[in-house]
């Protein structure tokens, strides 16, 4: 809220004054949130430090492992894979599974791995809607999920071979052997 916008919005790369800029949001996040009493000071506190990173790169104040507070840990595994697979001026949104891989890269050095993992459990990975592609060569379209294990969705088959088919469900999470190898059709999001 009180970054300049043409800062927020600049599409292009930021000048390391810009990019000051814009690291002052933990720190005007913090005062907006320490002023409201009905709010806990922890909850302030985590705001700050949800751009810290366990190997200390993080700011504002470049504190790592267990100086930064496990909510903090927590907060900043998931605002990275929402800053990730949201649009941007600079970039499109990246698919919930692309969002992971960049989380699964920074196991240990940025990122707490249990963090990650509990993370993993309950986020969609596969979208319902999106058009897939399996390793044994069938296609189709993720059609719903299993609830806790957000990377083995149902899928509809709709082409085996080339060939259309008659739709038929398959469970990923009953054939282990199967593997989502390719989303298909990306549609840039709305």
């Amino acid at each position: 809220m009180l970054v300049p916008l043409e800062v927020l919005r600049k599409p292009g790369k930021l000048t390391e004054k810009e990019f000051e800029q814009i690291q002052k949001h933990a720190d005007y996040g913090f005062r907006l949130i320490k002023n409201v009493h009905t709010v806990s000071l922890l909850v302030a506190n985590c705001a700050y430090q949800h751009h810290e990173r366990l190997d200390g790169s993080g700011y504002p104040r470049g504190i790592k492992g267990d100086e930064i507070h496990y909510f903090g840990k927590i907060i900043a595994v998931a605002d990275v894979f929402d800053a990730v697979t949201t649009n941007r001026v600079y970039r499109k949104a990246m698919l919930p599974h692309q969002g992971l891989e960049v989380l699964y890269a920074g196991v240990g050095k940025k990122f707490d791995n249990t963090i990650i993992e509990a993370f993993r459990r309950v986020v969609t990975i596969y979208p319902n809607g999106l058009s897939v592609e399996l390793n044994d060569g069938r296609k189709g379209v993720v059609s719903s999920q299993n609830e806790g294990i957000g990377d083995r969705p149902m899928i509809r088959i709709l082409e085996e071979d080339g060939e259309q088919v008659k739709p038929y469900e398959v469970d990923l999470n009953k054939n282990l052997h199967l593997l989502i190898m390719k989303c298909l059709d990306i549609q840039e999001p709305a």
